[in-house]
């Protein structure tokens, strides 16, 4: 697949938004009972990441998940760091992640001390392409004592997490499914 350039993909953005005032990518919604749970925040004095909302929370995504645990963390790119250490990733590992992407996607990598590798996104969903992971795996990476490494670097390749730009899902099941084939673990990038 060809590179797409900053424009083509600027240009595509556009077509979701095709008026000169697009929904800013950070605007404050309060709909409903925000103020009064603020409130309830303040008066115990729990107003960060503990509190019986974040436990609530927790509980709610054990169920809808049946997970056998939940813990919310402060921030996705905390997440991503704690998501990787869980994943056994060492320092010095490679992780890929697409090009086009948040810059908690490459923090979270770097914070647990393992090297970004970026591959191209696809213009339909801007993520992760299937088709770039799958040319760069097999380009670039051996196996070598049942362990994916990167030819040219001699580093272990270690995950992939490509993620959901603006929303639009990546396509997710290709992907997972490279990843099993090469033996990589997949973390989705969903914040």
């Amino acid at each position: 697949m060809d590179n797409i350039r900053f424009e083509e993909i600027l240009q595509f953005i556009r077509t979701f938004y095709p008026n000169e005032n697009p929904v800013p990518l950070h605007e404050l919604r309060f709909l409903g009972k925000e103020k009064e749970y603020l409130t309830q925040c303040i008066d115990t004095t729990y107003v960060s990441y503990v509190g019986q909302f974040v436990t609530d929370c927790e509980e709610h995504i054990k169920k809808l998940t049946s997970a056998h645990y939940v813990v919310a963390i402060a921030n996705g790119t905390a997440a991503l760091h704690m998501a990787l250490l869980a994943a056994g990733i060492n320092p010095g590992d490679e992780v890929i992640t697409q090009a086009l992407t948040f810059v908690s996607t490459a923090a979270g990598i770097k914070h647990a001390l393992a090297e970004p590798v970026f591959i191209d996104v696809e213009a339909e969903t801007l993520g992760m392409s299937p088709e770039a992971l799958r040319a760069f795996l097999k380009e670039n990476s051996t196996y070598k004592n049942a362990t994916m490494i990167n030819k040219k670097t001699g580093k272990r390749i270690a995950a992939v997490i490509p993620m959901h730009t603006f929303g639009h899902p990546v396509r997710l099941d290709e992907i997972s499914a490279i990843c099993n084939e090469y033996g990589l673990m997949l973390i989705e990038d969903a914040a």
